[in-house]
């Protein structure tokens, strides 16, 4: 090769390395927890130790108990409690309740059983009161809860009006309530307020929580049209993996779902 066209390569390189790297960086990748309802086998520390290694990024949807140990067990090996479960009706949440994951990017998984005259004002209250924290608050729908689908999620969201209140949405209540095919203008609709999602193996034609909630490598939804979805609306923020009442050993079907997820990131099919 002539020095001219060793300069030419070089030059090349040094133009086309950068866009590469680029390319790598905005590879669609969400950062993948798991619902408290897929542990239960050990302490936090133990439970934390075995997300570790399994490549998870922390635990979701937990309770209020234990829950300034729980951050500290997850945070001693670099992991993360992505957020706590809570109802509201007529109350707002105290600040009290979730401080102990105040100013980490935690979230307030919320759902609403009963509507109330009182209800938009204790969400949006509830809403400040996080703000302040550092908390993000997200409407989780839930079958047979007044806000059980997402329109109604965005519907009270919308009448709260406040910057902290978003939505989640959640496959396995959506397939439960709501038409599969309408993922995608749901999700499109949602999309200035889709602060977090969760997934799990689910049947297309499912009813019971048996066939709406299972490891990620079961179920017969098409879990690349959920992650194509979220890409196309840019979808930034955490996906938690659902367990409710899955059977099995935990820890295995922790290890089964995680294959399944790393395996649908690295397709595009």
């Amino acid at each position: 090769m002539t020095p001219a066209m060793c300069r030419v390569v070089c030059t090349l390189l040094l133009v086309l390395a950068p866009l590469a790297a680029a390319d790598a960086e905005e590879a669609f990748g969400p950062r993948f927890y798991v619902f408290q309802n897929g542990l239960g086998f050990g302490g936090a520390g133990e439970e934390a130790g075995v997300l570790k290694e399994l490549g998870y990024d922390g635990v979701a949807q937990v309770g209020v108990g234990k829950l300034a140990e729980r951050v500290a067990a997850y945070e001693a090996v670099g992991l993360k409690v992505l957020s706590v479960y809570l109802n509201v009706e007529d109350e707002p949440t105290a600040a009290d309740v979730v401080r102990p994951p105040a100013n980490r990017g935690a979230m307030i998984e919320l759902t609403v059983r009963r509507m109330t005259p009182k209800t938009v004002a204790a969400v949006r209250q509830t809403a400040a009161t996080a703000d302040e924290l550092g908390v993000r608050v997200a409407l989780y729908p839930h079958h047979g809860f007044a806000v059980a689908t997402m329109p109604q999620a965005l519907d009270l969201a919308a009448k709260v009006d406040h910057a902290n209140l978003g939505v989640m949405f959640n496959l396995c209540h959506f397939l439960k309530n709501e038409r599969a095919a309408d993922l995608e203008a749901v999700l499109k609709r949602a999309k200035p307020r889709l602060f977090a999602v969760s997934t799990c193996g689910a049947d297309l034609d499912g009813n019971g929580w048996n066939t709406l909630i299972q490891p990620l490598d079961r179920g017969t939804f098409p879990q690349r049209r959920l992650l194509k979805a979220l890409e196309t609306i840019d979808f930034d923020g955490p996906v938690s993996l659902q367990c409710y009442g899955v059977k099995g050993d935990k820890r295995e079907n922790l290890r089964r779902s995680m294959a399944a997820w790393k395996g649908l990131l690295a397709t595009d099919e």
